[in-house]
């Protein structure tokens, strides 16, 4: 059966590429492919390949922002301190998102040979009762320090946890 219908340049000239392409320039059959694989998406037939393409576009896309992130990431300068019992560097901090308190607190602690009271970093850091509350609280959520798990409340930095519980052992 042959039809006639009307359509612009440019999807002329997209349709002349596509069949050059893809079908040894055969227009006709160019045509009746797009119009079995639109079918096809119509009915539900081509939703599988449709959410691959889709899956695997967003994956691409994640896998940029995975890089993007990474190179922000080791952009970030990160102060360390030798341990003088193991020779191993450790990170003290990132200096991201923390206030001057809380940087103090982290130093406080970073230069104590064992965990400290909240009455310890109270009198070593100069600030108020509820401040400290409040730093040593976003601190633990961050992950930087641990409160020790005896029955005394005591505060350590998170990597300093395991040197602390092995000191108190050989004392």
């Amino acid at each position: 059966m042959r039809r006639k219908f009307t359509i612009t340049e440019a999807l002329d000239q997209t349709l002349e590429e596509m069949a050059t392409r893809h079908y040894q320039g055969n227009v006709s059959l160019c045509l009746r492919a797009a119009i079995e694989s639109h079918r096809e998406s119509l009915e539900g037939e081509g939703d599988r390949e449709l959410a691959a393409h889709q899956i695997k576009r967003q994956l691409g896309e994640l896998e940029q922002q995975v890089q993007e992130l990474q190179t922000e990431l080791n952009e970030i300068p990160i102060e360390t301190t030798g341990d003088d019992n193991t020779g191993e560097s450790r990170s003290v901090w990132l200096d991201v998102g923390m206030t001057t308190e809380m940087r103090a607190v982290v130093q406080t602690l970073g230069e104590a040979s064992s965990p400290l009271r909240l009455e310890d970093l109270l009198e070593q850091t100069e600030l108020s009762p509820r401040q400290l509350q409040s730093d040593l609280s976003n601190l633990i959520d961050q992950g930087l320090v641990s409160k020790t798990l005896d029955e005394r409340q005591r505060f350590v930095l998170t990597g300093d946890i395991n040197s602390a519980r092995e000191k108190e052992r050989g004392r």
